[in-house]
């Protein structure tokens, strides 16, 4: 088992630790692991003095503990991630383990005060996002509303407790993408990793003021957005059919319609019926530029009945017609 100990004071000395550690001849942004560890990459980006951006992308090849001590000044850690772990909170800190639990992403909200020991086995993948808040950065959001900080602490101990309870929003979920899988080919600098993570931040304090009301999400469940993602593979899997209905969705998540609803367009930023007919327009772009078919066809094939809806549609979504060689 490979061991790592750190902690989070001083982004420089994290970066330059790992650097050592894992790629001491690179010379990107990147801390590419070497192949006997894993294979991936770490960065570490400061968005100011006081918040650091830690992105982890990696498939461990060997058993990985990575021990993070506590430090005494009351930073925030949040960590986004779409792996599962399994935690037990001790009196000194967090011992946390990688499981094959399905989750398909959620956030946790730490107090840098607490250390932890987290497990990643051999085969795990790992992608996650780290931000460090400064006690410096949070000091003044404190000064000014007592209730916020009340708020955070809450959220603190919440985001542990209730962890399976706590699901990445769809914005949440398309900056998380966006950071961590990123198109090399086309990202010019760091400076695209601290813009989107700025306003990863953002959602956070957007969420510690939302979540003790109605829209609180720790009210939902994984299992509830896992049966969500069902649905939605249900709807990708059933374009050539007629839309079912809400009502039918809802009764195949197990969860109320209204319930149903409101977290279906939180996940997915639209309805079920938009999500359909999106879904069908591009599975219609594809079957006409990639695979040839021609607009009859596509329309056999995905239970179109009117051609000049069909076509006003594909121009709204596309701007620009398929071919009206029917």
């Amino acid at each position: 088992m490979k061991k790592y100990s750190f902690d989070f004071s001083d982004i420089d000395v994290l970066r330059s630790y790992f650097k050592f550690q894992l790629d001491p001849n690179g010379t990107s942004d990147r801390i590419y692991f070497p192949p006997e560890i894993g294979e991936g990459f770490l960065c570490y980006y400061k968005i100011s003095p006081e918040v650091f951006l830690f992105i982890n992308n990696y498939r461990a090849h060997v058993d990985i503990e990575y021990i993070r001590k506590p430090i005494a000044e009351k930073d925030i850690i949040l960590h986004f991630r779409k792996y599962a772990l399994d935690h037990q909170i001790k009196e000194n800190e967090i011992v946390s383990s990688y499981s094959e639990n399905y989750t398909p992403g959620n956030m946790r909200c730490m107090d840098a005060q607490q250390g932890e020991r987290v497990y990643i086995t051999k085969g795990a993948d790992v992608k996650s996002i780290m931000i460090v808040l400064k006690s410096e950065y949070t000091k003044p959001y404190f000064i000014k509303s007592s209730d916020m900080a009340e708020k955070v602490d809450s959220y603190i101990r919440y985001s542990h407790q209730d962890i399976n309870k706590f699901y990445l929003s769809y914005k949440q979920s398309i900056l998380f993408d966006q950071i961590v899988n990123p198109n090399f080919n086309k990202v010019e600098n760091y400076l695209f990793f601290i813009a989107r993570g700025i306003r990863l931040l953002e959602t956070f304090w957007k969420d510690v003021l939302m979540w003790d009301t109605a829209s609180n999400p720790f009210n939902i469940n994984s299992a509830q957005v896992g049966n969500i993602y069902k649905v939605s593979s249900y709807l990708e899997s059933n374009l050539h059919e007629p839309f079912v209905g809400v009502d039918r969705l809802a009764s195949m998540a197990h969860m109320s319609r209204t319930n149903f609803f409101n977290m279906f367009k939180e996940i997915h930023n639209k309805t079920p019926l938009e999500f359909f007919n999106n879904k069908k327009l591009e599975s219609s772009y594809n079957m006409i530029f990639t695979e040839g078919l021609s607009v009859k066809e596509v329309m056999d094939n995905l239970n179109y009945s009117n051609s000049s809806k069909f076509r006003k549609a594909f121009f709204n979504r596309f701007d620009l017609y398929p071919d009206i060689n029917i």
